[in-house]
């Protein structure tokens, strides 16, 4: 007599294949790395993948559905500056190939990837034996059959739960890698836990393309984020610019970051849609760190009207001896020209503020409280601006900023910076800043808050109201009173204003691709194969009942 036993087993296959599409959360890991060095590139690859297969065995054991590492954490900028100064060919010793995700190859599977390198095939083998969706940064090496050369990308590439490469995304905005070809694909993938990810890497965060074209994908719920993120205050520091483009645009982020802080590198952290922050990470220790957190799954973005917002819950982030930050070192950004003024003398501050020509004001109100210390390390000022900004890589972005902004003493040249080692500061009781912009010329706001230990704060309201086809309504205010702030305020782009440092217009971007998210593909097939295997079972029950 044939034993039930198979019908059970296959129960539980079918209900392990539906398990993942009704799941209210997934469990992320994201790690801010810091990168082994070698001379030796083999001696580099090995030592650094090894490094990441102890990650993935971790995050595995907690149970991660994905894990995500840095930009550059494999083989490290550095590296890649000294392979091509001595010969572009010195390149292809830290390169690999990589599978189109539509062939659905798993490297592990070597003799189907024959060019695939052993780092790609290691990383592959540990997703699988590990079951967990992976991100990784790496050299990508693509055979160019116009010129007979080879290129290379800045790419990251996405092993799903078997080891198969199912996404890569190579970085549109190339900063400082005149070695690199810049990608042109806007890029989405979907996972068996039914959620549809964007990806993109670092300096990209600036751009429209691609940081603003993926989500015209309404799918897309969460987006990953792999950087070497050089900070610059006060509006460019990587957690603080990291968590209000997931506030403002109502999407969980998981943001992996190389830990350098030689070079103001460092900052990661898990952000989830209300605008709340699951997990933060920044040191000036040399040391990595994996963060592990659960993230609701939701079904669109959490973006809307005033009135519809939440508020932002105020979690705890990693304290004590996780954000040493005594010494980080980071640079004021080269913008000139702010416009400031000093706060009210009486702890209160109603002001309106514009440009020359009056075509951008904000609007402040703030409180201080009377309790605050007498002897702070910073004084505030309110500043506004309009027009360029020196991004790096000679690339003037145009932003518009209204914010509150710490000085370290009485002049304008002080303020944006930071002390080394102390954190005193005013407190506030509230904030308010409102502003009225134009948005016919390619634009996008978010808010920018960075607290001394270098953490952004969560515990504000940020929304944007439409008040006609060109013009939005942005508010900003605090929702609890908050000292030790460095900045606090709204930081906007006007993609279209961008220009080159020698004052010539920027040349239009190739045309972006949009690749075909695997997400309608991957849904059909999970519920196909529910529906036949639970059908499968029904049938085999039917028939072992008969048996016995």
């Amino acid at each position: 007599m044939i034993s039930c036993d198979y019908f059970v087993f296959i129960i539980t296959l079918s209900s392990a294949t539906l398990c993942y599409s009704f799941r209210n959360s997934y469990t992320a890991a994201v790690v801010d790395y810091l990168h082994i060095y070698e001379d030796n590139p083999e001696d580099l690859l090995k030592k650094n993948v090894d490094q990441y297969l102890q990650f993935m065995r971790n995050a595995s054991s907690q149970n991660a559905d994905i894990i995500v590492f840095p930009e550059y954490g494999i083989v490290g900028l550095d590296a890649m500056y000294i392979a091509e100064e001595k010969n572009s060919s010195e390149l292809t010793k830290y390169g690999t190939y990589v599978p189109d995700p539509t062939q659905n190859i798993a490297p592990c599977d070597y003799l189907k990837c024959e060019m695939c390198k052993e780092h790609l095939v290691n990383l592959s083998c540990a997703a699988r034996a590990n079951a967990i969706y992976t991100v990784v940064n790496l050299p990508e090496m693509e055979f160019n059959n116009d010129t007979g050369e080879t290129d290379f990308h800045n790419t990251n590439v996405v092993f799903d739960r078997s080891g198969a490469v199912i996404a890569k995304f190579r970085k549109i905005n190339l900063s400082q890698e005149p070695f690199l070809k810049a990608g042109r694909k806007i890029v989405t993938f979907v996972t068996d836990f039914n959620v549809t990810f964007g990806i993109f890497t670092c300096f990209d965060l600036l751009f429209r393309y691609p940081a603003m074209e993926v989500l015209s994908n309404p799918e897309v719920t969460d987006v990953i984020f792999p950087t070497a993120w050089y900070s610059e205050t006060p509006f460019l520091q990587g957690l603080s610019i990291q968590h209000g483009y997931a506030k403002s645009k109502g999407v969980n982020m998981l943001a992996s970051a190389l830990q350098e802080p030689y070079y103001s590198d460092g900052g990661s952290a898990i952000y989830l849609s209300d605008g709340s922050i699951a997990e933060a990470f920044i040191t000036n220790k040399r040391e990595s760190r994996m963060l592990v957190n659960d993230v609701p799954i939701i079904q669109k973005r959490a973006i809307g009207a005033c009135e519809n917002l939440n508020k932002g819950i105020k979690k705890p982030l990693q304290k004590g001896e996780y954000t040493d930050i005594d010494n980080f070192p980071l640079n004021r950004d080269g913008t000139k020209g702010y416009i400031y003024e000093p706060l009210g003398k009486q702890g209160k501050t109603q002001t309106r503020i514009c440009t020359d020509n009056e075509d951008f004001c904000c609007f402040f109100n703030i409180t201080v409280d009377s309790s605050s210390v007498t002897t702070a390390d910073y004084g505030h000022r309110i500043a506004i601006y309009k027009g360029l900004s020196p991004f790096g890589s000679n690339v003037l972005g145009a932003i518009r900023t209204c914010a509150l902004i710490a000085c370290l003493n009485e002049t304008e040249e002080s303020c944006g910076f930071r002390t080394n080692t102390s954190q005193k500061s005013t407190k506030f009781e509230s904030i308010e800043i409102q502003t009225i912009v134009d948005i016919t010329n390619d634009t996008h706001n978010q808010p920018s808050t960075l607290k001394a230990d270098l953490t952004p704060i969560s515990d504000y309201v940020y929304c944007e109201t439409k008040i006609s086809d060109s013009k939005v309504k942005i508010k900003m205010a605090l929702t609890s009173p908050e000292d030790s702030l460095l900045t606090f305020g709204i930081y906007g782009r006007m993609y279209s204003m961008d220009a080159m440092e020698e004052g010539t217009k920027t040349s239009p971007l190739p045309p972006v691709v949009k690749a075909e998210s695997n997400a309608g593909i991957l849904v059909a097939v999970v519920c196909v194969s529910a529906v036949l295997l639970l059908g499968t079972a029904f049938i085999l029950w039917k028939f072992f009942t008969k048996i016995e």
